[in-house]
């Protein structure tokens, strides 16, 4: 289940970016991981979670986001969400890395380097001791963010009108 609260994000942040579009959205708050699948087939001695996952490189793909974006849709707020979605997935997961619970049920140490392989490593580790509040964080993010757009659709279909 570790991952749908950044889906949840992706549906969330369509009130912030009316013109994006929604599916934008979604795979860039879930692109770090997106990212990573590939890396893993990279040779021996690379650090994949240091490319994708460290805050040096989520900051670099954000940008590379915003700027992809502004290439191609050419509206700055919609470049900029995309490129606060991305960095999205780095702020969850610092709160939630490391996955102790989620893998085995041992505490484990942080793992989400703050520059490349051999820095820092930090996560606050709310998904590391108890896997029903894990479970919960990312369920609960999850509904919350859909919940938001299917308000905000509502919004939208009254022409912006207040809907009570």
């Amino acid at each position: 289940m570790a991952g749908l609260a950044h889906v949840g994000i992706g549906f969330a942040l369509k009130w912030a970016a009316p013109k994006a579009p929604l599916p934008g959205l979604i795979v860039a708050a879930e692109a770090l991981d997106l990212l990573y699948l590939p890396l893993l087939a990279v040779p021996a001695g690379t650090d994949p979670q240091s490319l994708t996952h460290g805050l040096f490189m989520a900051l670099a793909w954000s940008l590379a986001a915003v700027a992809l974006a502004a290439l191609r849709r050419r509206d700055r707020r919609t470049s900029l969400v995309l490129g606060g979605a991305v960095l999205s997935h780095w702020i969850l997961d610092y709160l939630t890395h490391p996955m102790g619970a989620i893998f085995g049920g041992k505490p484990l140490p942080p793992d989400l380097p703050l520059l490349f392989a051999g820095s820092r490593r930090v996560g606050l580790g709310l998904y590391n001791h108890s896997f029903a509040l894990a479970m919960a964080f990312d369920l609960g993010l999850t509904f919350a963010g859909i919940g938001a757009y299917v308000v905000y659709m509502a919004y939208r279909r009254r022409g912006g009108r207040r809907l009570a």
